[in-house]
């Protein structure tokens, strides 16, 4: 991945569709929405290594490969659902924005369910003995 050249993308989208927004609003919109795919795109095919190596940190400190699941799709509806409402403020469309960072917010937290009952669970056995 080489952030200039994804840098560099981004900034020239941006002038087109600022550009474009002067006589065509309507393919403006979908010049933002297509470069920030694009952008997307390309920063989660470079992630890969992040990945395995998050995995093997979990694995070398002994935790389950759960713990490591839910942070990676943590993740990625963090940054999925930041995408999706940046593209509906860029539309104008703050309410339903707000309403897609909600529902990311809820989506991790039960993605997140089963580490809290494994806490718990030892919380409990720590009291019991």
């Amino acid at each position: 991945m080489n952030i200039f050249i994804i840098v560099s993308f981004g900034i020239i989208s941006a002038v087109l569709s600022l550009v474009l927004k002067q006589y065509k609003p309507e393919y403006s919109m979908f010049i933002s929405l297509a470069s920030g795919i694009l952008i997307f795109i390309s920063v989660i095919a470079a992630i890969n290594p992040i990945i395995r190596y998050i995995t093997e940190l979990t694995e070398n400190a002994g935790l389950g490969g759960m713990y490591a699941e839910v942070l990676l799709k943590s993740l990625a509806v963090c940054y999925l659902t930041q995408l999706a409402s940046d593209c509906c403020k860029d539309a104008g469309e703050t309410a339903i924005a707000g309403k897609l960072q909600i529902a990311g917010k809820i989506a991790v937290l039960i993605m997140a369910l089963p580490i809290f009952k494994s806490i718990t669970e030892i919380i409990t056995g720590l009291i019991d003995t």
